[in-house]
């Protein structure tokens, strides 16, 4: 940010400083880089961290006592930051960002270097809790600031601002430097009063070795549910193993007494018969018609009583018939509902909601998104139109669970992802596009960082949201 005061129209002195985003045309520094700006009459420009482009703004809220002052950019749009709005915990890492004049005198930068787009200058230190300033709420911190510095943002080990870099303590050439800045507390009712609304969160900063340990543990914990699950798959096989040896058994037994049922139907049967003529040669015709009768049904029902023995092949359907059937999650029954699993996230901006997923066996997502064959996952990558951010999402209908990973681009490499959507994105669902996301996944892949900035994971279940 530079600041360039005028006297009577003609430039005086110019002031850098530093700033931070809270809106996409909204730049938040401190009152005493813009005093100039606020008593007299000033040139703001700003310059972005990245890109190719400066802008120029104006101060629409200018606080001394906060020491903090607003500016709309009058052309252009910036990437806005997130603020966290937790407890920064003492001892917790944390890092400022801004442009100190120090730096830029050391590398001897030219008036157009002032103006030209570089990446800020970073260093890391760690919170001392406990001390603030008396003249409003500040976070003191032992990262190296100087002149330059003021109005950038102090983040924590997620890239969240946690404070606006203001003063530092007077060391005397003797003493460590600490730096003081102005806090949350402080910002968001400044803010608020000027109309922005920042984006915010409140969840707390979990780093990568963090959230490593815990994956470590959660795989140690599924591969143990994993071998308990064996185990029972086992055992239930043994069960129904011996169930059906028992099924078996007592389909031979019925096999048995169907041969001997229609022994004894041949036997009754062929004595009636001999009855009935028996009875007809010494005159008894009614005797012997009823005998006869009686005789033929049972020579009848014989073979009939042999046909309905039990197969051998029964065995599997009567067990199939007695086991319970497990409840399937059929993608085409309805929308999933897919909740956010904290333990498995590590999420640094963005707010964790539940979200509906319409999965169609085929890898087609609400009928028009097409996912990429990974083999046991579906994989499809995004890149935002609005903001500088990638998107690979993998989907596992077999564990039910979405894995949303975002990667924060830098503005060069967004324009270069989004070029490559708009030019290889697969569009609808089918053949084509099923082998368009893979050739697009897998082109995207080497635009993004090595490792995500965030990963959303996603447990899916059949229950529609209400």
């Amino acid at each position: 940010m530079v600041v360039v005061t005028l006297v009577d129209g003609e430039p005086e002195s110019i002031n850098t400083g530093s700033g931070v985003a809270v809106a996409p045309d909204r730049i938040l520094t401190n009152a005493h880089v813009l005093a100039d700006a606020a008593e007299g009459e000033a040139i703001i420009g700003v310059v972005p961290s990245e890109g190719r482009q400066r802008f120029t703004g104006r101060l629409i809220a200018y606080q001394p006592g906060r020491d903090l002052a607003l500016i709309q950019l009058t052309d252009g749009r910036v990437e806005p930051a997130t603020v966290a709005t937790g407890p920064v915990p003492d001892g917790a890492a944390v890092a400022a960002l801004g442009y100190p004049y120090s730096v830029d005198r050391a590398r001897e930068l030219s008036a157009e270097g002032f103006v030209t787009p570089q990446a800020p200058i970073k260093s890391w230190g760690r919170v001392s809790g406990g001390a603030s300033s008396q003249r409003f709420d500040t976070v003191l911190h032992d990262a190296a600031i100087g002149r330059g510095n003021s109005g950038g943002p102090l983040v924590d080990a997620c890239g969240r601002v946690v404070g606006i870099n203001s003063f530092v303590t007077n060391s005397e050439g003797v003493d460590a430097v600490f730096g003081f800045a102005v806090s949350v507390r402080e910002l968001l009712p400044f803010l608020r009063g000027a109309g922005v609304r920042p984006q915010v969160t409140a969840l707390p900063c979990r780093s990568s070795a963090e959230q490593a340990a815990i994956d470590r543990q959660l795989e140690r914990s599924e591969a143990e549910r994993a071998a308990l699950a064996r185990d029972q798959a086992a055992l239930a096989g043994e069960r129904r193993a011996g169930r059906r040896e028992a099924i078996r058994d007592r389909i031979l037994a019925e096999r048995d007494e169907g041969l001997a049922v229609a022994g004894l139907l041949l036997v009754f049967g062929a004595l009636f018969l001999s009855g009935a003529g028996t009875a007809l040669a010494t005159g008894r015709p009614r005797i012997a018609l009823g005998a006869g009768l009686a005789g033929l049904l049972l020579m009848v029902g014989a073979p009939v009583a042999w046909v309905a023995r039990p197969d051998l092949d029964q065995a599997d359907r009567r067990l199939a018939a007695e086991t319970p059937k497990a409840a399937l999650a059929a993608a085409a029954a309805g929308p999933l509902t897919c909740t956010p699993d904290m333990d498995r996230s590590r999420l640094t901006v963005s707010d964790p909601q539940a979200l509906t997923l319409d999965w169609r066996s085929e890898g087609c997502e609400a009928g028009r998104t097409q996912f990429a064959d990974d083999g046991s996952e579906w994989t499809r990558g995004e890149v935002s139109a609005r903001e500088a951010v990638a998107a690979l999402r993998r989907f596992d209908p077999a564990a039910g669970r979405m894995t949303v990973e975002r990667f924060f681009l830098s503005a060069d490499a967004a324009a270069t992802a989004r070029a490559l959507q708009a030019r290889a994105a697969p569009r609808g669902c089918g053949a084509d596009a099923l082998d368009r996301a893979d050739q697009f996944a897998r082109a995207l892949k080497p635009l993004l960082p090595p490792a995500p900035n965030e990963r959303i994971v996603y447990s899916c279940t059949g229950k529609p949201l209400p």
